[in-house]
């Protein structure tokens, strides 16, 4: 469950993407249309603060960068000074040992999903 703010705040960003998603000005007035279209209120100061937000903001840019943060550090190998033969057959060997593990090994199954509850999701937003 969600807070009364958390719920005042996703009704503006929801309904300020939706805007910005049919490339209409967003304005408090706006917001406050679709959010009561939606089904919701909110308090009377959020449409203003997420309007002027908005208008901060270069959605276009933001949206494109979602998901996108700084890559993780690549793990390397541990370096080993072993001659090259040693390491040919050691690959043999790992490969011979994999497939008796394969043999061996009962088919394991995925796990399956937890069941959701079917009023999650927005949280009774729309």
């Amino acid at each position: 469950m969600v807070s009364k703010a958390e719920h005042d705040e996703l009704c503006c960003v929801y309904a300020g993407l939706l805007l910005f998603d049919d490339k209409v000005e967003i304005t408090a007035d706006k917001l406050n249309k679709v959010i009561a279209a939606s089904g919701n209120s909110v308090e009377a100061y959020y449409p203003d603060f997420f309007a002027k937000y908005f208008k901060s903001v270069d959605l276009d840019k933001l949206l494109q960068n979602v998901g996108s943060g700084p890559a993780a550090a690549p793990v390397s190998a541990p370096v080993t000074s072993a001659p090259a033969e040693e390491k040919k057959d050691a690959k043999k060997d790992d490969k011979k040992d994999a497939k008796k593990d394969d043999k061996k090994a009962p088919a394991k199954k995925a796990p399956e999903p937890e069941p959701e509850d079917e009023d999650v999701g927005f949280g009774g937003l729309f």
